[in-house]
């Protein structure tokens, strides 16, 4: 039986989309912008989603910063709809702070995490900066489920590297087998669990019937599942 959780933050507890609309609104509207654009605002989050997933992607290879991140984003967001891109750089700032202050739960979470700490110890590892992980976590009020929270950048080792989930392993004093890791994402979620000896759980809430998927221990469509899979697996 397992005796801790350990669980990955961004799209597994937390919407990553869904704190960046709720950031891009907040900081628009003080920015006295959100009236100007033409399509409906669900249009405008898609288009900046695409937008900033780009240059998220080229960012090691072009060696951006955060800051030119976010600002380079916002820019061809307003130069798409036609606004002041001279805006960009103060949007940026403001964006940031919307962005470690935005709280969207993904469905079930904060009642899944309260059943469970009641039978489990929990932990959370996740890639990401300190400011946005820790001002989330707090926003939604998921740090109190939570020793240890391991985040990349505060530990200098981000997942896949097995050596962040031994870090884990160590604050809870327990070995592999005590403990099972839930997450979203193969690539760094289930690839570090298998480096480190964990057991998997694949929180996949939209499949797409023709992606082909690993074998993991355990695949979850809703983070309620955990409760009954969990009980059952004791």
């Amino acid at each position: 039986m397992y005796q801790a959780i350990l669980f990955d933050l961004d799209d597994t507890l937390i919407s990553l989309r869904g704190c960046e609309s709720e950031a891009l609104r907040r900081s628009l509207d003080e920015a006295g912008q959100t009236g100007r654009f033409r399509d409906d605002y669900s249009s405008v989050t898609e288009i900046f989603a695409a937008i900033s997933s780009r240059y998220w992607a080229e960012r090691g290879a072009q060696g951006y910063s955060r800051d030119q991140v976010l600002e380079a984003s916002l820019r061809d967001l307003l130069t798409h709809y036609n606004l002041d891109a001279a805006l960009a750089d103060d949007l940026a700032r403001k964006y940031w702070r919307d962005f470690c202050r935005s709280s969207a739960l993904n469905p079930g979470a904060l009642d899944t995490l309260r059943h469970l700490s009641k039978h489990f110890r929990l932990g959370l590892i996740t890639n990401g900066y300190s400011d946005s992980q820790r001002g989330r976590l707090d926003a939604a009020g998921l740090s109190q489920f939570f020793d240890p929270i391991l985040i990349s950048e505060e530990v200098g080792i981000a997942k896949p590297d097995a050596r962040i989930f031994t870090m884990a392993l160590d604050a809870l004093d327990l070995s592999a087998s005590d403990v099972i890791y839930v997450g979203d994402s193969i690539g760094h979620d289930h690839a570090g669990c298998q480096s480190a000896g964990i057991d998997f759980c694949h929180y996949r809430p939209n499949p797409a019937p023709e992606q082909a998927l690993p074998d993991v221990k355990y695949r979850i469509g809703h983070l309620p599942d955990l409760i009954n899979l969990l009980a059952a697996d004791g």
